[in-house]
């Protein structure tokens, strides 16, 4: 089954790192921009540099691949 930016990838971002990131001029919580920025925001994720307040599980960040890799539905 695919995954979804709804379902399992919006839920993954905190509001404090949809804030956070605005300051950067992109949306956490914004499909398209997401999409923008998901090579960057993978990166960021793989190299434990985000969030900033501790980096996501293992599985978290390979559900974001899985989901980029599969074509980032909705």
């Amino acid at each position: 089954m695919a995954l979804s930016f709804a379902q399992d990838i919006r839920p993954l971002f905190r509001e404090k790192d949809i804030e956070c990131m605005r300051d950067y001029e992109f949306d956490l919580s914004n499909l398209s921009d997401v999409r923008m920025n998901a090579a960057h925001i993978y990166e960021r994720l793989h190299d434990k540099s985000m969030p900033q307040d501790g980096p996501w599980s293992d599985e978290d960040v390979a559900k974001f691949k899985r989901w980029m890799d599969d074509g980032m539905s909705e």
